[in-house]
């Protein structure tokens, strides 16, 4: 059963929620490992080891990710200049929380490799998964922008 958003305000705030939800999900156990890095909890492994080889292969998996975010075909905005305000809603939310849980998938990875196999690699892949997170960052500006709205859409956007 879907949740009818009142107001652009609501509608905001939960895209807001699930937003910062994701980035904190995969934010906790990096920052829990990063600070865990010369302690004997992690035990770093040489990287002439096969398994290292391995685990950086999570690298392509990583950067595959962060690019389906920007380009793939699931990801594109399935509208059109005549659908209503509610649709482009609708549309804009379902598809930017499905790119927010590719980059926490990524997010994830990332850590995982990280804490299997400590090497900056992972901490600079996971730094390119949180600055991906600021540019999709749900404003009403990029709503505004991706989703094409004309001047009395947007008056309608603030009236609901």
């Amino acid at each position: 059963m879907k949740k009818k958003v009142k107001s652009w305000k609501d509608y905001h705030h939960q895209l807001y929620q699930v937003y910062h939800s994701i980035i904190a999900l995969t934010l906790v156990p990096f920052a829990f490992f990063f600070l865990e890095w010369d302690s004997s909890f992690i035990s770093p492994i040489s990287m002439s080891n096969p398994f290292f080889i391995l685990i950086a292969q999570s690298i392509w998996v990583v950067g595959y990710a962060s690019w389906y975010v920007w380009r793939g075909e699931n990801i594109k905005y399935q509208i059109t200049d005549s659908a209503d305000v509610a649709y482009k809603m609708g549309e804009f939310k379902k598809r930017n929380i499905r790119k927010y849980l590719i980059l926490g998938g990524a997010g994830i990875i990332s850590v995982a490799a990280m804490w299997l196999a400590p090497s900056f690699i992972f901490v600079i892949a996971y730094f390119a998964v949180l600055i991906q997170y600021s540019f999709l960052r749900p404003s009403e500006d990029k709503f505004v922008r991706d989703m094409r709205l004309s001047k009395e859409d947007r008056k309608t956007l603030h009236e609901e």
